[in-house]
């Protein structure tokens, strides 16, 4: 009896220890639980408030959304409309009939030189331009390569300095043949006057009027060279052969007066007439002079010539282009008041 006693208290007594072990083992486990779902938890809420490394590169990895080059090329295109059909209305009022006291209504005034309405009326579609046309041209052209060179390599004689060759060839025939002084042709080429040796230039341009029609004659004052210009070379008349031959021999005495140690012995210019295209009408003289002075240096590049063969739509862009440039010309002193005039101040991009 005593024995089967205490066995049973034995019993019992394993039976509560192991349920004393089998409930602290059940706390561990919800305590550990609790605590994985409070870490993972933290970790959403972290990320939340500030994306993980491994996120960060996941996101930028993501390629950028397309544009729409469609809508891009749109907008594009209608900036360009827009801006176009202002040029038109600004070469519009620039170009119009002037009105008897609009005409001396300066519309370009920049470098000393100014157009009034009466000149830039001249700029018109199948207009001849005119003297100051081309004077202030060619100034703008120097003017501009001063300032982005630092020097002139391509001099351009106003239309004055052809003016006196002209003169000189109509007087009688003992003066027409009176050798040049200083004096005579200071104002064009005097260093104290233009800021630079003019014989160091690289071209010198003459454009001319002649019997109604622009040329040009440029000289390379290196190789002695004098080219004639002419968009409507096909016979050489004798006024114009005789004109080209008192050019050469007026060329050949400024060198002798602007080159040091030139004399007239040692100084002789060979005259050589430019393969140039021809114009296509009567009245697009001047814009070819005028893209003479820009762009012409003697170089074969076009075809076997040394200028292009433009077409009329080419003809009258360049007529539109070059007269709202100078109008737009930030040195313009009178920019502001012929825009707003036109309408479209603001409107140009």
């Amino acid at each position: 009896m005593v024995h089967n006693s205490i066995k049973g208290k034995l019993r019992r007594k394993k039976e509560t220890m192991k349920s004393l072990r089998m409930e602290r083992k059940n706390k561990r486990k919800n305590a550990s639980s609790t605590a994985a779902a409070g870490s993972s938890s933290e970790a959403a809420m972290s990320e939340a408030i500030e994306p993980s490394s491994s996120a960060i590169r996941a996101i930028e990895k993501k390629p950028p959304l397309p544009l729409d080059s469609s809508s891009t090329q749109q907008v594009k295109q209608d900036v360009n409309k827009i801006s176009q059909s202002m040029l038109i209305k600004l070469y519009n009022f620039c170009t119009r009939r002037p009105k008897a006291n609009e005409e001396l209504s300066v519309v370009v005034s920049m470098f000393g030189v100014h157009l009034n309405r009466r000149d830039t009326y001249t700029m018109k579609p199948k207009g001849c331009v005119s003297n100051m046309v081309i004077l202030a041209a060619g100034k703008i052209i120097m003017e501009e390569e001063k300032e982005t060179n630092g020097t002139v390599t391509r001099h351009i004689f106003s239309p004055q300095f052809m003016n006196k060759v002209k003169c000189d060839l109509n007087l009688s025939n003992e003066d027409s043949h009176k050798t040049w002084c200083i004096d005579d042709v200071s104002v064009f080429i005097l260093p104290s006057k233009l800021g630079y040796e003019v014989y160091q230039c690289k071209l010198i341009f003459a454009p001319t009027l002649f019997e109604e029609h622009w040329s040009c004659y440029v000289l390379e004052p290196k190789d002695k060279t004098l080219y004639v210009l002419d968009s409507m070379r096909d016979t050489l008349s004798t006024s114009k052969k005789n004109l080209d031959d008192a050019t050469k021999r007026r060329f050949e005495e400024l060198l002798v007066l602007m080159s040091p140690g030139s004399t007239k012995e040692n100084v002789s210019i060979t005259l050589v007439y430019a393969d140039v295209p021809r114009q296509k009408n009567i009245h697009d003289c001047g814009i070819y002079v005028l893209k003479y002075m820009e762009i012409w240096d003697g170089s074969v590049k076009w075809q076997d010539k040394t200028m292009p063969d433009y077409q009329y739509k080419e003809i009258a862009q360049f007529r539109q282009s070059l007269l709202c440039g100078w109008v737009q010309h930030p040195k313009n002193e009178v920019r502001e008041k012929i825009l707003e005039a036109a309408g479209v101040w603001g409107k140009l991009s």
